[in-house]
């Protein structure tokens, strides 16, 4: 007989075996990653507010359309079509204003559309001449006219927490584990952009001027400060504004002593020289797409365009 002063009898092994066996696990799981949830979203705001909203969560978020690009006639790649197909959750602005999405989402796993949410905000198209803020009018360009309502509802606080509401759900289903996580972010992120817009509408309620926009851009900005512009030069940055309409709205700038014209990339400074005034409007951009904002909040993103608004709004 072979003597082992190592081995252990079996009746004692099993029972140390299954007191291991915790451990083990504990030491397993701590080595395997954890899954990440792929997100697709079309435009980078809505980016910002998925990733605000999955703070500290397993979230991954990819952005399809890149910087210096539109909605309306971006071309999808083959690697964007793959990320769409197997991505868990895509997220989107609906065919109005993304009409090369279409197809594409409709072979996604999960989608929601902001565009499709039954309290969304949907404010009436103006002319480029704003003599009453809620008037409707004509409104050529993009998708606008066939849609009936001014599209850039992305910047609007109320529509992002109405965005936010309808994917808590879609998460907390995705990820059940985070369930606390969810509700913890989305309750931060609402304490933030009331809070922000109430400091914001104080501020402008002090003292509020008149300003000019390049581009129709910021109609859900300007309710939600409840400051309204002027007019606008052009209600489509790629359709050229006609020279009775820039002599109107350069006589517009003398007669309503205008300071400011809110500009955005999509508008060359070759036509806003075409209004300007002397001495010279005070310009100050917005990116509605969000490329001028570097963090990764939506709340920042919006409060620094608020900032934006009281320094164009109070120019002198």
């Amino acid at each position: 007989m072979i003597y082992c002063s190592a081995c252990v009898p079996r009746s004692q092994a099993e029972p140390m075996l299954y007191r291991l066996l915790p451990i083990l696990l504990l030491f397993i799981s701590f080595q395997l990653p954890a899954q990440t949830l792929q997100v697709v979203v079309s435009v980078r705001p809505v980016a910002l507010l998925v990733q605000e909203l999955t703070r500290d969560m397993p979230v991954s978020v990819q952005t399809l359309l890149p910087e210096g690009a539109t909605p309306h006639d971006y071309a999808l790649k083959p690697s964007d079509i793959k990320a769409i197909a197997t991505a868990d959750l895509v997220v989107w602005m609906g065919p109005a204003n993304e009409p090369y999405l279409k197809g594409a989402v409709a072979r996604a796993k999960n989608t929601v559309d902001w565009s499709a949410q039954p309290e969304l905000i949907r404010l009436p198209l103006r002319a480029a001449m704003h003599e009453e803020h809620h008037d409707h009018s004509d409104h050529a360009g993009h998708d606008h006219e066939a849609a009936g309502y001014d599209l850039h509802f992305w910047m609007s606080m109320d529509n992002a927490l109405i965005l936010a509401n309808a994917l808590v759900p879609v998460f907390a289903a995705l990820l059940p584990e985070h369930t606390a996580a969810l509700a913890s972010n989305q309750a931060d992120l609402k304490r933030r952009l009331q809070q922000q817009r109430l400091q914001t509408r104080g501020l402008l309620a002090q003292s509020k001027g008149a300003f000019l926009l390049s581009h129709d851009a910021y109609h859900y900005l300007e309710e939600d400060l409840d400051t309204f512009s002027d007019g606008a030069i052009t209600l489509d940055p790629e359709i050229k504004p006609g020279i009775k309409h820039l002599m109107a709205i350069k006589k517009r700038v003398q007669e309503h002593n205008i300071g400011c014209v809110l500009t955005d990339p999509s508008v060359s400074s070759a036509l806003l020289d075409k209004v300007d005034r002397d001495p010279p409007l005070t310009r100050v951009s917005i990116d509605p797409l969000a490329w001028d904002y570097k963090g990764e909040k939506y709340s920042e993103w919006l409060s620094s365009a608020y900032v934006k608004m009281v320094v164009c709004s109070t120019a002198p």
